[in-house]
């Protein structure tokens, strides 16, 4: 993406922000963010140990690596995601090349980030789901909002099925999909990562399970954010609540890769979806500001933590 092109989204971005927070009122915003408090550090930990287990999970789809290696290599992709506002398009590739000074093919280096990475967007499919639907059954998303949601969860089912039939035939769906549209110097580049990524999936069902298990235990940390946060500011909230919120808000990143860190665009739907729920829309707006500054927060603490390990 041209720099000028990623400079207007980060300034739009910011335009959107100022203006959610006048719209709910800066007072109200700013005094929520007041009674955070020492949650944050909570928050913070929280997150910490939600990469701290994503690492696990990716430990557990490579070889001949300790766990400590991955864990550095983890820290060192979250800082980058988080301090260049590029997400995983820059974070995942940086993790593969990171795991190949580590002594692991670039195939199996690359395999390995994107059977994690493959595994934890199957669970965040699955939250979604699960969270759009009791939203859905509930009738609480506004009008305009329940054909897309709908589709959402079309779409995760219908990518669970490819998941679960790329790991019973061992047959990869990708490069085939890449080289028939034409690009076939990009499917030459993606086919032996794939068959890195399906031979796991169709060869190791044990540790494909323990993946899914270990990526399960993240997305729990992520909705602990939320239910601590939530309850920090004087609300009574369920877990169930912070699970379908933390559901929820899964599409974000897919449905606005383009705009850098999502900026903006996390802020608009936490405030519409915790508006749909019944709680002030300033408390949507501080949860995502919350996860912003824990972001910053932890990808400092990665930076430091990368290079002692």
């Amino acid at each position: 993406m041209p720099r000028a092109v990623r400079v207007a989204l980060l300034a739009g971005g910011v335009a959107v922000i100022v203006v959610l927070v006048r719209q709910v009122g800066i007072a109200s915003v700013a005094d929520l963010l007041r009674r955070v408090g020492p949650a944050l550090a909570v928050v913070s930990a929280l997150y910490f140990a939600h990469i701290a287990v994503r690492a696990a999970a990716l430990w557990r789809s490579v070889d001949g690596l300790s766990y400590a290696d991955v864990l550095r290599v983890r820290l060192s992709g979250e800082a980058i995601e988080m301090l260049t506002f590029t997400g995983p398009f820059l974070a995942e590739p940086a993790k593969g090349w990171l795991l190949t000074k580590q002594g692991l093919s670039g195939a199996a280096a690359f395999g390995g980030v994107a059977v994690e990475y493959l595994v934890y967007t199957l669970t965040s499919a699955w939250m979604a789901a699960g969270a759009l639907s009791l939203l859905l059954g509930r009738g609480v998303l506004p009008l305009g909002l329940r054909r897309p949601a709908v589709g959402i969860v079309a779409a995760m089912a219908a990518f669970t099925l490819g998941f679960a039939a790329a790991a019973a035939t061992g047959v990869g769906l990708i490069a085939p999909i890449v080289r028939g549209v034409g690009a076939k110097a990009a499917a030459i580049r993606i086919d032996p990562v794939e068959r890195v990524m399906v031979g796991f999936m169709h060869r190791e069902p044990r540790r494909l399970a323990q993946v899914i298990a270990i990526e399960l235990a993240g997305q729990l940390l992520l909705a602990a954010e939320i239910f601590v946060t939530v309850r920090a500011l004087g609300f009574a909230w369920s877990a169930l609540d912070a699970l379908v919120v933390e559901g929820s808000v899964k599409f974000i990143t897919i449905a606005f890769f383009f705009v850098p860190g999502q900026l903006g665009a996390s802020e608009s739907v936490y405030t519409l979806l915790f508006s749909s729920m019944g709680l002030p829309g300033a408390v949507g707006l501080t949860m995502a500001l919350v996860r912003r500054v824990r972001a910053l927060v932890v990808a400092a603490i990665a930076l430091g933590a990368a290079s002692a390990l």
